[in-house]
């Protein structure tokens, strides 16, 4: 996740780009206005009648159910037409599928994706809104701003969001994740080369009640972990100290078997070698050591298809649409990423390889999109992961139990299964998950909390 050269600048919106980008999200309005958005009322009952219940931990789908919430809380699943009709909102469930809502554990809510231009003021309700629209209950963010945490953690609770945690810093060699003249994002970036240089930093970071740890290995041109190893050990202590996930990020299998005595929680990022792959599969499942393959962070600049396929069903504005047409479609945009990411070694095949790799050895996978990093808007970033990851070979079970379960769990948030006492974070779908992964992203409705979102 290395930055390009800086020439590369925010791309320009062709006329003919913004109306076809202004029809599409005016369609996709159109299509799930209809959705509703009633407020959930604390003390009321939701009940939805009829539905199919998926269950990622088993991977099977039990059809003809009833499942009722309470207080943000699931409080019955039931035989279809057996429960009570009594409540304040009820939903015919036929033809729908209800499954648990997902989580993002590699998220980056302050950015909007042309980055590393200017950078602009992100609203953390917007940025989680799209999440939430897109299918998550929760996510991980690894480096938001400071103003944007602080932003987060002040809106009103008693709206359907998503819930957040956030890594306050990143940790890094001395300028790896540097953009010249720019500070990274105004993130809380620690440089570090050896143990002294956590003190300082590391206290400063503190302050921003960091919720998991992220460090990065990368750094353009170098063969070696830029972070030494005696550094990281101590970031994975100081983490697990403080029941806090530690994630590394890097794009090879060898840097990821250096690291892995640091007992990283997860390695982040889509793996540009084979080599290395078998046996880095061994070690992770070893040490039991979670993979993230955020392919979308890479693959985005070598799309197979124009990215308005994946608007489709997207409950979104036709400012987003704009948006994310013009600048991801913008020649000279994808040539300079693709540009990028070549010189460093990415080859679409060998990094959906590794990906099926680790997968068929055993390392537990978990989702996450990158979303905010160049080509990987928010909001859109759920739907090209899994299109990847079913370009990978990877079945619907294993992705919807890596984007439920699995990240759930990594993250350190609640969720991921539909179960009496669970929280009442609920998507109701149109079409078998089992059969297509992708519908998991493009949600009729959304239930955070037991509340509604508003499309």
């Amino acid at each position: 996740m290395q930055t390009p050269d800086s020439s590369l600048k925010p791309a320009k919106i062709s006329w003919s780009w913004l109306f076809s980008a202004l029809a599409a999200g005016l369609l996709c309005w159109l299509f799930l206005g209809q959705a509703g958005g009633e407020r959930f009322i604390e003390g009321h009952r939701t009940l939805v009648r009829h539905v199919a219940v998926y269950d990622p931990a088993t991977g099977t789908i039990a059809k003809d159910r009833d499942l009722s919430w309470q207080d943000g809380r699931i409080t019955e699943i039931a035989d279809g037409g057996s429960l009570a009709p009594g409540a304040s909102l009820v939903v015919d469930g036929r033809g729908l599928c209800a499954l648990p809502a997902l989580a993002d554990a590699a998220v980056f809510l302050s950015l909007d994706g042309p980055y590393p231009g200017d950078s602009m003021p992100v609203q953390a309700r917007a940025s989680l809104r799209l999440q939430g629209l897109s299918g998550m209950g929760g996510v991980l963010d690894l480096n938001a701003n400071r103003s944007f945490i602080q932003r987060a953690r002040a809106l009103d609770t008693s709206e359907a969001l998503p819930r957040a945690r956030f890594a306050g810093a990143l940790f890094t060699a001395p300028g790896g994740w540097r953009v010249p003249g720019q500070a990274p994002w105004d993130s809380s970036l620690v440089e570090v080369q050896e143990a002294a240089d956590l003190s300082a930093p590391w206290n400063r970071a503190l302050r921003f009640q960091d919720q998991a740890i992220f460090a990065s290995v990368e750094d353009e041109g170098r063969d070696a972990l830029s972070i030494p190893l005696p550094v990281l050990r101590l970031l994975g202590a100081l983490a697990h100290s403080r029941g806090l996930p530690f994630i590394i990020e890097t794009h090879h299998a060898l840097k990821a078997l250096q690291a892995l005595p640091a007992k990283p929680d997860a390695i982040l990022g889509p793996l540009f070698d084979l080599d290395g792959a078998p046996g880095l599969a061994a070690a992770m499942r070893r040490g039991d050591c979670a993979y993230i393959p955020a392919l979308s962070s890479v693959l985005n600049a070598f799309p197979p298809e124009p990215l308005g396929v994946w608007l489709r069903g997207f409950p979104s504005s036709a400012a987003l649409a704009v948006t994310a047409l013009a600048e991801a479609e913008d020649p000279q945009n994808a040539a300079l990423w693709t540009a990028h990411w070549i010189r460093q070694g990415a080859d679409p095949a060998k990094i959906l390889a590794a990906v099926k790799t680790l997968s068929d050895g055993g390392v537990r996978l978990a989702f996450g999109t990158g979303s905010g990093l160049p080509l990987v808007f928010q909001g859109l970033g759920a739907q090209s992961e899994v299109e990847e990851l079913g370009r990978a070979g990877l079945d619907p079970r294993r992705i919807l139990l890596a984007a439920t379960v699995n990240s759930h769990a990594l993250a350190g948030l609640e969720g991921g299964l539909l179960r009496s006492g669970a929280p009442a974070d609920v998507l109701l779908v149109a079409g078998d998950p089992l059969k297509d992964a992708s519908v998991a992203v493009q949600p009729r409705r959304v239930f955070l909390g037991g509340i509604e979102m508003k499309p």
